[in-house]
């Protein structure tokens, strides 16, 4: 069964252990991270693979609001408030749900499973061919089909295109999800090529433009099985 990765914001001791104790009752979720708001969390958290968020608004460190503003994951967001007030600006950031506390057991379903049928219903859509990310503290549309390849540089990968590179902060993991597998191999632990990019290759390396880039021993049968298969 399909576990949710889920991601607690929230300052108060009292109300994380009571969102820790729901989540912990619930079949399909686990529980990857639980702390108040700051930067620290918010850098650790743009490098995770969250499919939920349960985010309070008032906090001493840094508002829920501006934790969403700096988020660069797209996780489902629940908002948890004693403050009606915030709902609609809330709504503008496009949340799941927004649960006025103090809530019921059945309320907390209810969200759950509205985010739920949501982070489905996104990880069956196709592929984009254009991405929207930021890079240089701005949000920048990306061409997917220009990408050569994808270099890991720690905390942030460097997307290189046909035009220019980007660097931004990503896992490899993250970032070859949203790709096309078809079109797309991860050949290396630090690389992720495009496969009409290739231009030729041998058990060693491939090579797109000049570009040596270094191929898993693991990885040439899957290589050699997606160039066939390309149109």
């Amino acid at each position: 069964m399909k576990t949710f990765n889920c991601a607690i914001i929230e300052d108060s001791i009292t109300q994380r252990r009571l969102l820790e104790e729901y989540i912990a009752k619930h079949k399909n979720l686990k529980l990857m991270h639980s702390a108040s708001a700051n930067a620290d969390v918010l850098e650790d958290l743009n490098t995770s693979n969250i499919d939920l968020l349960f985010l309070d608004i008032e906090m001493p460190d840094m508002s829920g609001f501006e934790f969403l503003s700096g988020l660069t994951i797209e996780p489902q967001v629940i908002i948890t408030s004693t403050h009606q007030k915030y709902a609609l600006e809330a709504f503008d950031f496009n949340v799941t749900d927004f649960l006025l506390k103090p809530y019921s057991t059945a309320r907390f379903e209810a969200a759950i499973a509205k985010a739920i049928d949501k982070v489905k219903a996104a990880k069956k859509k196709q592929p984009e061919s254009k991405l929207v990310v930021k890079h240089n503290l701005k949000q920048v549309e990306l061409n997917v089909h220009s990408i050569l390849y994808v270099e890991a540089l720690g905390d942030y990968v460097k997307v290189v295109t046909d035009e220019r590179n980007y660097v931004i902060l990503s896992t490899m993991s993250a970032f070859k999800d949203r790709l096309e597998a078809d079109k797309f191999i991860r050949i290396h632990k630090s690389y992720i090529v495009n496969l009409k990019m290739v231009e030729r290759y041998n058990h060693e390396f491939i090579e797109i433009q000049n570009k040596k880039i270094p191929i898993s021993r693991a990885k040439i049968a899957e290589l050699d099985q997606l160039l066939n298969c390309l149109d």
